[in-house]
């Protein structure tokens, strides 16, 4: 990858007239930087390292996030990024809108602070992966992000709401090899019109780990996390027992018909299930264990899994109005930084990803001050291109 000194930035539209104009002209770790407006392009990124920006990439003004804005005008994608691409690919600080898919991807990028709305689906992965950090995925008409095939993706501190299908749809296609990791991790997931985050099963194995992690689920219509078989999308809260490994730690449901269906292989600590209309726990049976949890007020706390009961509250969390923890609440150092299952140890926290003695239950942690946030693997990356100026605005806050 080109360092910061011999790269360049190409500037739309006072040196190029359109963006694919600007990218086709970009050598391997150029910078694409857009101008405020709005344009009507279907952008391909193939066969190279861009970084594909707006100003806010230089100024940190999130004000220039909505103003800078690709419309793919109904097409069959905004922005498509081809396999051929380096995976220090980035767009950065831009709404992207009006198509079929928002971004169709084969090969793994970076999404940095954008806004991705009034698609079918927001992201659609049908292969690579990458980075998803600090976007917001809304009012698309099928998922905020769904993804298929042999995809391996982190999707961290963004805001996935409102769309009329699931949060985030996981499919999970037939694939033996290294292991694809999915990592989802301090997401704020609402309102969504069916799952928070649904994996759909198509009957057979595959090498993939799911770490779900410090999220808050509010009012998801059906699931807050749904597991289905038989390549079936339509939610019927049947807890289909899918054999992956599943972490979901350090979670928050509120408000859900159900709250976490089905699994053989899911590993629960250190949750908070609350208000969920039927079941907040089911199905989730065979090697599962979920233990360290709390929950409250809803239908039926637990149906067909395994729950280590000493080590579950049934108590009022005592939630404020964005799902963070009062004072007072029981559920403040309640939970386990250390788990074995079946002679397997599952979850070993440093004391530095926690205040106090233990960790909170759910997704907010009271304390003090705030929990260190590691930079993500490629972020580096990009500041070896861009330089310290550009990296202060990209680093991740703490």
């Amino acid at each position: 990858m080109a360092s910061s000194s011999n790269a360049a930035t190409l500037e739309v539209p006072t040196e190029f007239a359109s963006i694919q104009d600007g990218i086709d002209a970009a050598s391997d770790g150029d910078v694409v930087l857009v101008a405020p407006g709005t344009y009507f392009e279907s952008l391909t990124l193939a066969g190279k390292t861009v970084t594909l920006a707006s100003h806010f990439l230089v100024t940190g003004d999130p004000s220039l996030i909505a103003q800078t804005v690709i419309d793919g005008g109904g097409g069959a994608f905004t922005i498509s990024v081809a396999g051929t691409v380096g995976p220090a690919t980035t767009i950065v600080g831009l709404t992207i809108r009006n198509a079929d898919d928002g971004i169709t991807a084969d090969g793994s990028f970076q999404l940095l602070d954008s806004r991705v709305t009034n698609n079918t689906d927001g992201i659609d992965y049908e292969a690579g992966g990458g980075l998803v950090r600090n976007c917001v995925f809304e009012g698309n008409s099928d998922d905020g992000i769904d993804l298929d095939h042999d995809v391996a993706v982190q999707i961290e501190e963004s805001h996935i709401r409102g769309n009329d299908g699931d949060g985030i749809e996981i499919r999970l296609h037939p694939y033996t090899g290294p292991t694809l990791d999915i990592v989802i991790r301090n997401n704020r997931i609402e309102g969504n019109a069916s799952d928070g985050i649904q994996l759909v099963g198509y009957d057979v194995a595959t090498d993939r780990v799911f770490h779900i992690e410090g999220n808050t689920f509010v009012a998801n219509l059906e699931a807050g996390i749904g597991m289905m078989c038989c390549q079936d999308t339509s939610e019927d809260f049947q807890g289909a027992s899918l054999p992956e490994r599943v972490y979901v730690i350090g979670n928050t449901f509120v408000g859900h018909d159900h709250g976490i269906t089905g699994g053989v292989n899911d590993i629960i600590l250190n949750n908070l299930l609350v208000s969920t209309t039927h079941i907040a726990l089911k199905n989730a049976d065979g090697s599962s264990i979920a233990a360290h949890n709390l929950f409250w007020q809803n239908g039926t706390d637990w149906s067909s899994s395994n729950v280590d009961a000493p080590t579950t509250l049934q108590q009022d969390p005592l939630l404020g109005g964005n799902q963070e923890l009062l004072s007072g609440s029981p559920a403040i150092d309640a939970g386990t930084a250390f788990y074995e299952h079946l002679g397997e140890v599952v979850l070993d926290l440093p004391p530095s990803a926690y205040h106090a003695s233990a960790p909170d239950l759910g997704s907010s942690e009271v304390g003090p001050g705030p929990i260190p946030t590691l930079a993500p693997p490629l972020l580096p990356l990009l500041a070896l291109l861009l330089g310290a100026t550009a990296w202060g605005v990209l680093r991740p806050s703490t």
